[in-house]
């Protein structure tokens, strides 16, 4: 059985059950387009499902909702979620998301926030408690590749940035695909290490550091496409038996001079760089990356007044 951590439901959605398939149907939000705004996801590699995160996975990703929430809200918007839907959001994380889904769905449905790391279910659970205006949130201790639930429970299953994180993201696809409705949808948001963040340094520089994440992916992956889920989701997706019905890539720019809250993020971002390639660099290159990075440097990212960020994401939306 899964250990329950229930947020207190602001309002059942029992209350929509009565209204009646009918009227459900007549209450669909149905008239949506998928839109041409902007997502950015630059923040590198946090696991989902480990044990329990780090206090720089945390802090990274607390910097990127803070830095970049405005885009990941419209992510969110860009779904269909009739009213009253049942969301699972897995692996939940710290609860971002699962924030974003149940706010939107106020005040009928429910989300379902799962995840493995007991670390991340209490900060998902802090994220919930310390918000107002939400559908039911319920927080569940559970493996993605066995997930406690019945069989076509959910109406939607959202998984944003998890797949790196799963040593078989098929099989976990497989559990999401049984535990949503026929006719219900998986999301999956994804990224590419290798285009993911954009910045506008030196370019035989940018060239030596991608081949540097492309080493170090081979070794900790086995392949330089460990870093690039967002490249294979499409054969994923079918593997598992799911109908992709759109996929959608955006672009987000910052430029200079970058907010606080940016500066922070870009800070923590290109410091677990920096940790992932290092071996991977020559000594030259290695101080080249250094002073590029470097708030100090006046010619670093952080001071150029031409300096630019552009960030890539991926959004696919597949059903049973």
């Amino acid at each position: 059985m899964a250990q329950l951590l229930s947020a207190p439901p602001v309002t059942s959605c029992r209350l929509f059950t009565a209204l009646g398939e009918s009227m459900a149907r007549w209450l669909h939000l149905s008239l949506w387009d998928p839109p041409t705004f902007q997502i950015l996801q630059c923040h590198f590699m946090p696991s989902t499902e480990s044990p329990d995160p780090s206090p720089d996975d945390s802090s990274s990703l607390l910097a990127f909702h803070r830095a970049f929430g405005r885009e990941l809200h419209q992510a969110i918007r860009s779904i269909p979620l009739p009213m009253g839907s049942q969301v699972l959001d897995a692996p939940c994380g710290d609860g971002f998301y699962s924030v974003a889904l149940a706010r939107r769905l106020y005040p009928f449905g429910t989300v379902t926030a799962s995840d493995l790391s007991d670390a991340y279910l209490d900060r998902a659970r802090t994220a919930v408690g310390r918000r107002v205006r939400l559908s039911s949130v319920k927080c569940v201790k559970a493996d993605s590749y066995h997930l406690p639930f019945d069989d076509d429970l959910f109406d939607v299953v959202w998984c944003a940035r998890s797949l790196i994180s799963l040593n078989d993201p098929v099989a976990a696809l497989k559990e999401m695909r049984r535990v949503v409705r026929p006719g219900g949808i998986v999301t999956v948001l994804e990224d590419d290490e290798f285009h993911r963040v954009v910045l506008n340094g030196p370019v035989d520089l940018e060239l030596d550091v991608h081949r540097a994440v492309a080493e170090a992916a081979r070794k900790r992956y086995g392949s330089c496409a460990g870093v690039s889920p967002s490249r294979r989701v499409y054969r994923f997706l079918l593997d598992a038996g799911l109908r992709l019905e759109w996929r959608k890539t955006f672009a987000a720019d910052r430029h200079a001079p970058f907010n606080p809250a940016v500066r922070r993020y870009l800070r923590i971002h290109l410091k677990e760089k920096r940790i992932f390639i290092a071996d991977y660099l020559s000594n030259s290159v290695l101080a080249a990356f250094d002073r590029a990075i470097d708030p100090g440097n006046p010619m670093s990212l952080f001071c150029r007044p031409d300096a630019e960020l552009t960030c890539l994401t991926t959004l696919f939306l597949a059903r049973k």
